[in-house]
């Protein structure tokens, strides 16, 4: 939402207050259009969240661009990077607080912003990112970001003109949009999903947003009513025999032409499955607050309405633990609550404890059961975070720095937290720490079976890296928008099956899924583990254990535990 009116008149200095101003209308405009940069993810799995990361990441900046006293621009735009380094949040977050540090390197001993400096600094933040990226891809936010310093270039070299803002983000603008539309030409999974880069469109959005600050039409937040949702709560009392173990939260974007959909409808159709419910908003958009044993149900609920986005699920009686002892980190939980059968976690062959003074384990996780595994397996610190709800750079350091081992091992678990997991690695100097690039908790699973507390630091990660690889994973999920991908058309809802992140088959049932997944893909491997989710009962991974092996002659066992993790009903290990 725009407000003010436009001026069109040229501007050769900006100051520290133009400058918030632009930074705040940047952060609205991603804001509002984040839930679209979101529906741009190629893959419609529940972890398709360029635009939630993007905004998270930047709303971190602008909340350290407020705490600066100073009105100097290097002084307001180091803190912008400082805050955005710290709250970096997936692939698309990194790479933003890459492009926002080379903008602020290029700003360094200016007191104020002149035009020369917004063009020095588009370029220093597209190499600054392009450097940051271990292998750069064109067809990206990184090339969209390249055009817009080269198109802030040439309108810079225009007589007369050239030295005015509005004119050169205007250009700016023009030049990124038209690299942001041929990025499909240059990522074949673009084209055939008939979409154009997700982080490029949120970076032009950002850019957007600053030019209409400049022009005195900058966007304000849409949903600043909605937010203030966590005050009306207040503060919880956390005991141990909590009825309901999920706090979760979410925005739903609803259909317009739909009349039906309430808020009142909304909250009674809520209120019977759990407590605290706290619907409010508009007929446009509601925020759902709810303590519930079922966050997958409230989720899906959401998605039956309309579009969901700033998803948030905290398991309260973990958060209790937490505060009560840090020990119970390292204590082994019997069984998931609600659940009728308590599985023994996978044992290692020896008797070997992680974690010594001298070196531990972390690992991002969502999933009690999964976290316990990961627990008796050694694994010190656990980050709950994962799929569509990636842990910040901030939040590694913070357990990074909570360890008195010296040598420290970090297992992300899922590809868009990897680079979150390295960014926070080399911010510690003191410590030898070794991100091994797990792209999920199975692959975690297996490093940790090889584990041996005398072994040479790189000789493990070398041990550790070739039995990741070892490891084939397949998900099952539903998905959470219509789409096209490896020549499959996905329809909202479909269940998908995926082998080591590619779509490879779709149905209506999960347990068929996962039998059309193996007659495709499955090749040489005896093991299946296979990890259920909250929403599946014990009884149905049972009998879905019992068709793998009456299916598959060349199987030879087939394990399974409670793992309790959001979103995919089923994730196995294929080895």
């Amino acid at each position: 939402m725009k407000t003010g009116k436009d001026t069109d008149s040229g501007l050769k200095v900006v100051d520290g207050d133009r400058l918030r101003e632009m930074l705040h209308s940047a952060l609205a405009r991603l804001e509002e259009q984040k839930s679209l940069v979101d529906s741009l993810n190629v893959f419609p799995v529940p972890d398709g969240d360029t635009g939630t990361n993007m905004f998270l990441t930047f709303k971190e900046a602008i909340k350290e661009v407020e705490k600066e006293e100073s009105n100097r621009v290097d002084d307001i735009c180091e803190s912008m990077a400082r805050g955005a380094l710290m709250g970096a949040r997936g692939n698309s977050g990194v790479i933003l607080s890459q492009l926002l540090r080379g903008f602020s390197q290029a700003s360094s001993g200016s007191k104020l912003l002149k035009v020369k400096d917004l063009v020095e600094g588009l370029d220093k933040a597209s190499k600054v990112a392009y450097k940051g990226v271990l292998k750069p891809v064109e067809g990206t936010i990184l090339t969209v970001s390249r055009r817009a310093a080269e198109g802030a270039k040439k309108a810079l070299e225009e007589k007369d003109t050239g030295e005015d803002f509005i004119f050169i983000l205007k250009r700016t603008l023009k030049t990124a949009n038209q690299a942001l539309q041929k990025t499909p030409e240059q990522l074949p999974v673009l084209k055939e999903a008939e979409v154009v880069d997700a982080g490029g469109q949120g970076y032009i959005y950002i850019l957007e947003g600053m030019y209409q600050a400049l022009k005195g039409s900058g966007y304000v937040s849409s949903t600043s009513e909605v937010e203030t949702l966590e005050e009306m709560v207040g503060q919880r009392e956390f005991v141990a025999d909590i009825k309901y173990t999920y706090c979760t939260q979410m925005l739903i974007h609803l259909d317009q032409n739909n009349d039906q959909q309430e808020i009142d409808s909304v909250r009674e159709q809520l209120n019977n499955f759990g407590d605290s419910l706290m619907v409010v908003g508009s007929d446009e958009i509601i925020k759902v607050h709810i303590h519930t044993n079922h966050p997958g149900v409230i989720l899906e609920h959401g998605l039956k309405i309309g579009m969901v986005d700033d998803i948030k699920i905290d398991n309260m009686k973990s958060q209790h633990q937490e505060m009560e002892s840090k020990k119970a980190e390292n204590q082994s939980l019997a069984a998931v609550q609600g659940n009728s059968v308590a599985y023994e976690v996978p044992r290692k062959e020896t008797e070997q404890t992680a974690g010594t003074a001298e070196r531990t384990m972390i690992a991002a996780a969502t999933g009690e059961g999964v976290k316990n595994i990961l627990r008796e397996l050694g694994v010190q610190g656990i980050i709950h975070g994962g799929q569509s709800m990636n842990p910040s750079t901030n939040d590694f350091l913070e357990e990074i720095n909570s360890c008195q081992a010296r040598e420290i091992l970090i297992f992300p678990n899922n590809k868009n937290v990897i680079s979150a997991a390295r960014q926070a690695a080399e911010m510690i100097e003191d410590k030898e720490i070794k991100v091994i690039p797990t792209s999920s908790f199975t692959e975690a699973i297996a490093c940790l079976m090889v584990y041996n507390e005398d072994a040479d630091l790189d000789n493990l990660v070398e041990a550790m890296e070739e039995e990741r690889q070892q490891i084939r994973t397949a998900e099952i999920t539903r998905a959470v928008k219509d789409s096209k991908v490896e020549g499959l058309k996905i329809k909202e809802g479909d269940v998908i099956g995926l082998i080591d992140g590619n779509i490879v088959v779709k149905g209506s049932d999960y347990s068929r899924v996962v039998l059309k997944l193996f007659e495709k893909s499955l090749g040489d491997e005896e093991l299946i583990t296979i990890y259920f989710g909250e929403e599946i009962e014990e009884r149905r991974a049972v009998n879905l254990r019992n068709k793998i092996l009456d299916r598959f002659d060349s199987i030879d066992e087939v394990e399974i535990y409670a793992g309790q993790q959001p979103f995919y009903p089923y994730i196995i290990s294929l080895e």
